[in-house]
């Protein structure tokens, strides 16, 4: 089978981390205005003179005149910057700083019910595709699988839907290459027949016509059990008797979830290897 290239490591997917946000977002319109800073007012405190408010309590948003906006000083940091929005010198709710320049929020902003609710719904947006992202920074993943990790975050299903089709549409997520790609890294370090594969593409979330195209053929499932059985030759050495040998390897391979063809003949060619 055609290698589709193995996994790209923790460190490089997180390298992209940043620059694939800006890419998914890059199709937005930008209306980012300059903050103005107020009088005598901290560099990350966006507004007129009032006390700094770094951990402000939990409480519903409401709607009415921006008074402050405050960079957050502590943040996740796979969300990015955020910053605290003070209507009428109380916390009403956070965003992204993203969300914030795009819209162009500012001191004595009238933020209405409506103009509320969709800053809210983008925020959300911003900060499930952020997860989305961070879990796609460890290795490549299924769309179930990106699904599961934010609803297990009780992300809505518009947002969940969003994020997935922003991935979609970045060639960040696709199942067909996922498939591939699994394979090709079992197939690398740790072979696996037809049968486990397939098993493990399902519990990905993997569809039937993707699993099927990705699985290898006759040939490549020899190879595989016989890389299988390379790798663990010391094993079979152990036993003296080679009808004993021979069942505690084929037992090993069927376990692996190669066929029996497969395994007879990875092992009648092993045979040929030690002579």
């Amino acid at each position: 089978m055609n290698s589709r290239g193995h996994f790209a490591s923790a460190k490089s997917n997180q390298f992209v981390f940043h620059r694939a946000k800006r890419a998914i977002n890059s199709g937005e319109e930008s209306h980012t205005e300059p903050m103005p800073h107020g009088t005598g007012a901290p560099a990350n405190t966006f507004g007129a003179d009032e006390e700094s408010h770094t951990e402000p309590m939990p409480r519903t948003p409401f709607p009415g005149t921006i008074t402050l906006i405050e960079a957050q000083q502590k943040q996740r940091a796979h969300f990015g910057p955020r910053a605290n929005v003070f209507i009428g010198g109380k916390f009403s709710f956070a965003l992204s700083l993203e969300v914030v320049g795009k819209h162009g929020l500012r001191p004595d902003l009238e933020v209405s019910p409506e103009f509320l609710e969709r800053l809210l719904q983008e925020d959300g947006q911003s900060r499930a595709l952020a997860t989305a992202l961070a879990f796609l920074g460890h290795r490549a993943r299924s769309e179930s699988e990106i699904r599961k990790r934010l609803e297990r975050d009780e992300w809505s299903e518009p947002v969940v839907v969003a994020v997935i089709e922003k991935l979609r549409a970045a060639k960040m997520v696709n199942d067909e290459e996922f498939a591939l790609q699994w394979v090709d890294n079992r197939s690398r370090f740790k072979p696996r027949g037809g049968r486990m594969l397939q098993q493990e593409l399902r519990q990905k979330g993997v569809g039937r016509e993707d699993i099927e195209a990705a699985l290898p053929d006759a040939n490549e499932e020899t190879e595989n059990a016989l890389l299988a059985l390379r790798k663990t030759a010391r094993k079979w050495q152990a036993f003296s008797d080679e009808r004993e040998r021979q069942k505690k390897a084929l037992d090993f391979l069927a376990r692996r979830g190669f066929s029996f063809s497969a395994s007879r003949e990875a092992w009648r060619r092993l045979g040929e290897d030690e002579e």
